[in-house]
């Protein structure tokens, strides 16, 4: 393969660098410029002139100019300057496109899982075993927020433990990508993997506009560690403003705020492993019938809930329900229900705005079904999960009530890829009777 061949690449690397200069405090920037893109660009355009680099052997090189490039700056600038780089779509190699198995995006807005066997190689991923495990040792570890109630009774059933790349509260980076802990080679070598991951989703994928923003903290990824007995229960990752706070759109938005919009794990545990005997298998909630419509939000409008699908009735499809809270309305009622047909044509479900806390007071579905105009929309409308108030939680709201889901298990086996959105499918881990070891993470969307 020629030079000439990859001579854009090697001159957006070359940008990328600048703008991770640019980005550094002036003791880095003083460095010469020239300097380290020698350094970087060098092995790629040695190994570039050679005629018989076949696309894999390519593929990996570039993302080896990626991954190096990573070294010596900030995780925030490392993580969005690959992302950046990877996603100009001018520019990126053509396997950026073409990463993810034929039919991934398809799922992925469908509102399905995608699920990639042997992902990652077994060297790979008894690396990334044998650091977590060593990380964990050395103590780099944090309890999972769901296990820190010291009044729950079943102790080994929250053995959760985490190693985050930042702190959400304080916006401090966090060990999993301080290169002084455990092996930063391996991690950076999967950030930058799954940097290419992102990108691919940013040129595909319907609506997420914001998917690949240059927005600070977007790399949220973290070693995750299960102990015996440790299981998760049901939840969905993100949820909409108006479903956490009563009245929660007019709220006011942190600076640089995101959302989680693709949630990903990758599972490094023994190659030994065994459902039937060491469980900790990945629980989907998937829905039955694929929808109609790309799944999750609809720009700054996310998805609350579904219209179920009735048999093969082509004019009663699965479709995802939408809620814009900031519809033409009286003060504090400003909230429609909409969704979409096949033709992608906007549908209002709701007969008039109704109050913004309507929903988050209320018990699930029922009332929400009271604002629809046409009583066959609401006997098909369900949420994705319920509220999480007060209300809702005292009367412990069954979670499938419309009998539109289908269960799908996942083996956590050594390798396996699994990402989904983050907004529209709720899913849990079964207990696992084995230490379980793994990789996840959540692409980031800016708020709009």
């Amino acid at each position: 393969m020629a030079f000439t061949d990859i001579g854009k690449f090697l001159i957006l690397i070359v940008v990328c660098i600048h703008g991770f200069l640019l980005d550094e405090p002036t003791r880095f920037r003083q460095k010469s410029f020239s300097s380290v893109v020698d350094k970087i660009l060098l092995p790629l355009k040695e190994s570039a002139s050679s005629d018989d680099n076949d696309s894999k052997d390519v593929d990996s090189q570039r993302r080896g100019v990626i991954t190096r490039s990573m070294a010596g700056l900030t995780a925030e600038a490392a993580w969005r300057q690959a992302v950046w780089a990877y996603s100009q779509s001018d520019n990126a190699p053509a396997s950026t496109t073409n990463i993810l198995p034929e039919g991934s995006f398809e799922t992925l807005e469908a509102g399905k899982a995608v699920v990639i066997p042997n992902w990652l190689g077994p060297a790979e991923c008894r690396a990334l075993r044998q650091d977590i495990a060593a990380c964990y040792q050395a103590g780099h570890f944090k309890n999972f927020v769901l296990s820190r109630n010291p009044s729950k009774a079943d102790r080994e059933a929250n053995d959760r433990w985490i190693m985050t790349s930042f702190s959400k509260r304080t916006g401090q980076d966090g060990p999993f990508v301080d290169a002084t802990i455990g092996n930063i080679e391996i991690r950076q070598t999967l950030k930058a993997r799954m940097a290419q991951i992102k990108a691919s989703l940013t040129m595909r994928l319907y609506d997420r506009p914001t998917l690949a923003s240059n927005v600070p903290q977007t790399h949220e990824m973290e070693y995750l560690r299960y102990g015996q007995g440790a299981y998760l229960q049901r939840h969905t990752d993100e949820h909409h403003i108006e479903l956490q706070y009563a009245g929660g759109s007019a709220r006011p938005k942190k600076p640089n705020a995101t959302r989680r919009s693709i949630t990903w794990m990758v599972y490094v545990n023994e190659p030994d492993w065994d459902v039937g005997r060491d469980g900790g298998q990945l629980r989907l909630h998937e829905r039955a019938m694929p929808s109609v419509s790309p799944v999750g939000a609809r720009g700054r409008h996310l998805q609350i809930g579904w219209l179920r699908a009735v048999g093969n009735d082509a004019d009663r499809p699965e479709q995802p329900v939408f809620l814009d809270p900031n519809h033409p309305g009286p003060e504090n009622e400003s909230c429609m229900l909409f969704t979409f047909d096949r033709s992608g044509h906007r549908i209002d479900l709701s007969r008039a705005p109704f109050p913004n806390a309507y929903l988050y007071l209320s018990y699930g579905d029922l009332l929400a079904r009271k604002t629809m105009v046409d009583p066959i929309f609401s006997s098909r409308f369900h949420l994705i999960d319920g509220p999480k108030s007060l209300v809702s939680s005292a009367l412990n709201r069954p979670e499938s009530a419309d009998g539109g889901e289908r269960i799908r298990d996942i083996p956590p086996t050594e390798g396996t890829l699994v990402f989904f959105d983050s907004v529209s499918l709720p899913h849990q881990v079964l207990t696992t009777t084995r230490e379980r070891f793994g990789v996840q993470g959540w692409f980031h969307e800016a708020l709009l």
